[in-house]
Order: structure tokens, then sequence, then C-alpha cells
């Protein structure tokens, strides 16, 4: 039960860095999108994303969801935890757009392996990985 409470509580704290990090992300590129992007919107995203992934996993039992919620977003931390850099450049200089954007996607590709790695060792269905990437290219639609 401790191991439970644990991951469930671990899976919190990574949305809610997720989320800040990455509505400090967005106001970089603020200008390039067509929404007034904030941290309460990301937040939903990132709840969005978990409920989308449930449509692929909703057989497995209880605690293989869990498991793979836990590492999904650890997975999304760490994609946040490698954008503070990022951050901190645009706060010490002016990067330019392509360089934020650029930067952005090399971490979207590194979390795209990450993932895949993770579901295959996990031993469930390889898809989840482009589902993974699928929810945030459908929400980029929305927001650019």
């Amino acid at each position: 039960m401790k191991i439970i409470l644990t991951k469930i509580l671990s899976i919190l704290i990574c949305i809610a860095i997720t989320a800040f990090t990455l509505s400090q992300y967005a106001k970089l590129i603020q200008h390039l999108l067509s929404i007034n992007y904030n941290w309460l919107f990301e937040l939903f995203i990132v709840l969005g994303m978990t409920v989308f992934q449930y449509l692929f996993i909703h057989k497995k039992t209880w605690s293989i969801k869990l498991d793979y919620f836990f590492k999904m977003l650890l997975v999304s931390l760490f994609g946040s935890v490698i954008l503070w850099p990022l951050l901190l450049l645009n706060y010490l200089y002016n990067i330019i757009d392509i360089g934020n954007v650029s930067y952005f996607f090399g971490v979207v590709i590194a979390m795209f392996f990450i993932h895949k790695n993770i579901v295959a060792k996990m031993k469930l269905p390889f898809y989840l990985s482009y589902t993974y990437i699928l929810y945030r290219f459908i929400i980029l639609l929305f927001i650019i």
C-alpha cells in the first residue's frame, strides 16, 4: 500500500512540475501560439494525456496501469527538467525562436525514445509510444 501511495504522490508531483515547466516554456513562444497558454492549460493537457493513454491500456491490471502512468509521467518530468537549461539561457539571453523550438523538439525526440524503451521493458504494446507523441501533436494542431 505504501508503494502505491508513493507512486500516486510521485505522479502528482510529476504532473505539477511538468505543467509549470511547460507553461514557462510556452511564455518563450507565446507569440507563436494562437491561445493564451498558462500552467492551468498545461495541467489539463497533462491530465488529458493520461486519459488518452488510458484508452489504450484500459484492459491491463490496475497495477500495470499505475506502473505505466508512473513511468510515463517520469518521462514527462525528465523532459521538463531538460528544458530548464533552455529556460535559464532565455532568462540570461534572448534566444531566437528557432533555437527555442529546435531545443524543444530535441527534447521530444529524446522523450519518445525513452518512452519506447520503457514500453518495451514493460512488455506493453509498442504503439503506446506513438500514441504518447500523437496526443501532443493533436494538441499542437490546436494551439498553433
